[in-house]
């Protein structure tokens, strides 16, 4: 039965029970610590204070505990994740996985958030490309 619920929860209603996160922040030199301080501050409220903070050798990074569903705002955690995305979008792309499991009888949902470093650096020819190619105006009818 609890398998059961856990499937329709995950699969119909597409809402667990808790939320919880790992996010890290690898260090850059030319990067102000404020912008850091800023998505932890907002990373903090979006898990009403549950959080941990760590040093790591590359950077920080931060545990969340988990919260409930009802007091979770998925989007503005999303909003959250698009800053994160815009700090690091000169050196760095946002990976992320979410994971479903059961823990202690709920449906939890774990996000992993880390920037990392492309294998391949973009190009200044290629971004610039990109760029022009994002102002083109879509063709009319």
């Amino acid at each position: 039965m609890k398998l059961l619920r856990h499937l329709w929860k995950r699969r119909v209603t597409g809402r667990p029970d808790q939320y919880q996160a790992y996010v890290a922040f690898p260090s850059r030199a030319d990067r102000p610590v404020g912008d850091i301080h800023d998505r932890i501050d907002e990373l903090e409220h979006a898990f009403e204070g549950r959080l941990d903070i760590y040093a790591r050798s590359q950077g920080i990074a931060v545990a969340t505990d988990r919260v409930s569903a009802e007091t979770f705002d998925v989007d503005a955690f999303e909003a959250i994740l698009e800053r994160i995305e815009d700090a690091y979008a000169g050196t760095h792309r946002l990976a992320q996985l979410e994971k479903w499991r059961s823990i202690d009888g709920r449906l939890v949902t774990s996000y992993v958030v880390v920037p990392v470093k492309p294998l391949f650096p973009r190009t200044k020819a290629k971004a610039k490309a990109d760029r022009t190619t994002e102002n083109v105006a879509p063709p009319t009818d």
